[in-house]
């Protein structure tokens, strides 16, 4: 019984630490930043500097638990909250804009045409982070963000 109750509770921990924002209020500018569209082919086309957050979903978090054990497992989906709130509040500091897709894939597209394309869908991806810098998609290591936004936010 103990054991069954574990998942939910953990699901609710980790809604319970988004929290609620209030709607931001327009700022009028010269020219409006890019807004992400769906291409043809169903991908997300991100052309504009953000970072962003993935977590895993239900079955993939099944499968980490799994392959950790169950106290390991909790261990390190609590140590990864934390680490992407940090995270979150420092690029949010910075004026990037966060990004939190749910699966699928993403096209990020780049100003001298480049394209590169994720499949958040692909088990290998758990709670991942990475930094688009218009350019160049990065991976990057969410304990050190302050020096990975160094790094690849120029």
């Amino acid at each position: 019984m103990k054991t069954q109750l574990l998942l939910p509770i953990a699901l609710f921990t980790f809604a319970a630490c988004h929290e609620s924002r209030r709607p931001e209020e327009p700022v009028e500018t010269a020219a409006a930043p890019p807004q992400p569209s769906v291409s043809a082919a169903g991908a997300e086309k991100v052309s504009h500097p953000c970072a962003i957050f993935h977590s895993p979903d239900s079955s993939q978090l099944e499968k980490l638990k799994k392959e950790n054990g169950e106290e390991a497992f909790y261990t390190l989906a609590d140590d990864n909250q934390n680490y992407m709130a940090d995270a979150r509040v420092f690029l949010e500091g910075k004026g990037i804009k966060i990004m939190e897709p749910s699966g699928g894939k993403i096209n990020f597209q780049s100003k001298t045409g480049n394209a590169t394309i994720i499949d958040l869908s692909d088990p290998k991806y758990n709670w991942e982070a990475w930094l688009y810098d218009g350019n160049k998609l990065n991976k990057i290591d969410v304990t050190d963000i302050e020096n990975e936004y160094k790094k690849y936010m120029k």
